[in-house]
């Protein structure tokens, strides 16, 4: 049965509870922000078929794009729960700049309202209609991209199981940074307390379906992860998904999928985004990988 107001609250409680690392202090560079003046940002309202909700976009565009220019999108971390902020700008200015391209950001529904699979139904279709503008943005249709990081991590290989299914269209690469790929592992006993709550939302209260593919790409059968784009997988020493990561990336390899494992060990699970660890260094591995993607 479905969550009930009182159990998502209580849910909520923990997250609060468990989340104060989220407001902790930091310097942003200001050589970081200033990539926000190299490019344009700007924010639509996508209309979707039902039974999916319109879904906000905020699409950086570098101020100097190329012709035949990347095209990435990206998806937040969050946990499923929090929507997309101000590190998500600055990161997708910071890409879209060095790419001289162009990088969409999906703030999909959270799970609050809207618990699986709104979120990936969402950045599917967004990924569809990214590719139908292509031509008219100026972009290079065989660079295109997915990323995420954390849930969104999670959403990208998600995008790309499916994707690989349908051939509905092909991705050049798929970035999968510290990805929450078992959602289910978290609902089982001694599981992580902040952990189980996300993936209780998400699932809205459905154990069983944390281990649908597209919820938990970790339960991917070996048949779906054939014919898979080149992914590149960023692993944060200090992340509890770390030991998930390493395991997915090594079966993809198994189905002759082109596979980067890089790992940063002396970073936390969130890093990249939050401005921690070794997060100047990731994110330049991951605008070098960007760049060789689809060459």
């Amino acid at each position: 049965m479905p969550l009930t107001l009182q159990e998502k609250e209580d849910l909520q409680e923990v997250l609060t509870r468990t989340g104060k690392h989220r407001n902790a202090p930091r310097i942003i560079p200001e050589e970081y922000t200033a990539y926000l003046n190299k490019v344009q940002q700007k924010e639509l309202s996508l209309p979707l078929e039902p039974p999916a909700v319109p879904v906000r976009l905020v699409i950086s565009t570098a101020l100097d794009k190329e012709e035949n220019c990347p095209i990435h999108i990206n998806m937040h971390g969050g946990g499923f729960v929090f929507p997309q902020d101000h590190d998500d700008d600055l990161y997708c200015a910071h890409l879209a700049a060095e790419l001289h391209g162009i990088v969409v950001d999906i703030d999909y529904a959270v799970s609050w309202d809207h618990p699986f699979p709104m979120a990936f139904d969402q950045s599917y279709a967004v990924v569809k209609w990214v590719f139908s503008q292509c031509q008219s943005w100026g972009g290079d249709p065989k660079r295109i991209s997915v990323g995420g990081h954390s849930a969104g991590g999670c959403l990208a290989a998600a995008i790309s199981l499916k994707a690989a299914a349908t051939r509905d269209f092909t991705l050049c690469l798929q970035l999968l940074d510290y990805s929450a790929l078992n959602n289910y592992q978290a609902v089982l006993p001694g599981g992580n307390e902040r952990s189980c709550a996300f993936s209780k939302l998400y699932a809205d209260g459905d154990d069983d379906l944390l281990k649908n593919p597209y919820c938990s790409p970790y339960f991917a059968t070996d048949e779906m992860l054939k014919g898979l784009p080149p992914a590149v997988i960023i692993n944060a020493g200090l992340c509890p998904f770390k030991k998930d990561n390493e395991e997915y990336g090594l079966r993809l390899a198994a189905s002759g999928t082109e596979v980067t494992i890089k790992c940063f060990m002396n970073s936390p699970h969130g890093f990249t985004i939050r401005m921690a660890g070794e997060w100047q260094e990731a994110q330049e591995f991951i605008i070098r990988k960007l760049k060789e993607a689809g060459r």
